[in-house]
């Protein structure tokens, strides 16, 4: 099974997402979490009477349960690193995902944020929206949430750059406060690479910043890369 691009899927046309693994339920799955976003940012930012409460946990106690006993659980494929040796590179500018619901990013995860992930050029670009979900200082996104987010965006780097490599060191300034509900821009690329270490930095914008206005976060890490030969 090779990359696949949107126009292979059902939905809404588009055709410039460099979707490793294909998912038949992508605009349904995504949809129906993008709901669950919903509700949780809701339930997080609202009250309400007793009753509701009720109905709320007796609905999603029957809807797991109906989801649990409509399948085994999906393992995630074995393969995943394999083929970054195997794959094409995304196209300059294309949309990335993995996984439809992978952690943090995956639009059929209801518990992501919301981001679109894209190649830019050598380097990656996301922009992310934190909900109600992931407030922890008022109006501010709490700092393990980006943290988990800055470390996914340069996960999505190394698929850009076309090799396999696990996180070693993930250095993070945080400069300035992370609004929610608003989107911000994480921007991340490589600066070095020896031998089998992918040195990388990124930097947080808010999506309104004006050019040449400080960024909000400050990163910097160490990846280490997996040679094809030892994924075989």
């Amino acid at each position: 099974m090779t990359s696949a691009s949107r126009d292979s899927q059902p939905g809404d046309g588009r055709n410039d997402l460099h979707l490793i693994y294909p998912d038949p339920q992508l605009d349904e799955r995504s949809a129906a979490a993008g709901s669950l976003r919903r509700l949780a940012h809701a339930f997080v930012r609202h009250r309400t009477d007793p009753q509701t409460l009720a109905e709320i946990a007796a609905w999603a106690e029957r809807t797991a349960e109906h989801l649990e006993a409509g399948s085994a659980p999906v393992a995630r494929p074995e393969d995943y690193f394999a083929r970054r040796y195997t794959d094409p590179r995304p196209a300059d500018g294309a949309e990335v995902m993995a996984f439809s619901d992978r952690a943090f990013s995956g639009p059929a995860n209801p518990t992501a944020m919301e981001v679109d992930m894209r190649r830019d050029g050598d380097g990656v670009r996301a922009v992310v929206t934190f909900g109600a979900a992931f407030e922890s200082a008022p109006g501010r996104a709490h700092g393990g949430s980006v943290c988990a987010v800055v470390d996914d965006v340069l996960g999505y780097l190394m698929v850009c750059l076309g090799i396999a490599a696990y996180t070693a060191r993930l250095e993070i300034d945080y400069r300035g406060g992370v609004p929610i509900d608003e989107p911000v821009i994480f921007s991340g690329r490589e600066t070095r690479r020896e031998g089998r270490k992918s040195h990388v930095e990124l930097a947080v914008q808010a999506g309104d910043a004006p050019a040449g206005a400080p960024p909000l976060i400050e990163a910097a890490g160490l990846f280490v890369i997996v040679p094809s030969d030892q994924l075989a």
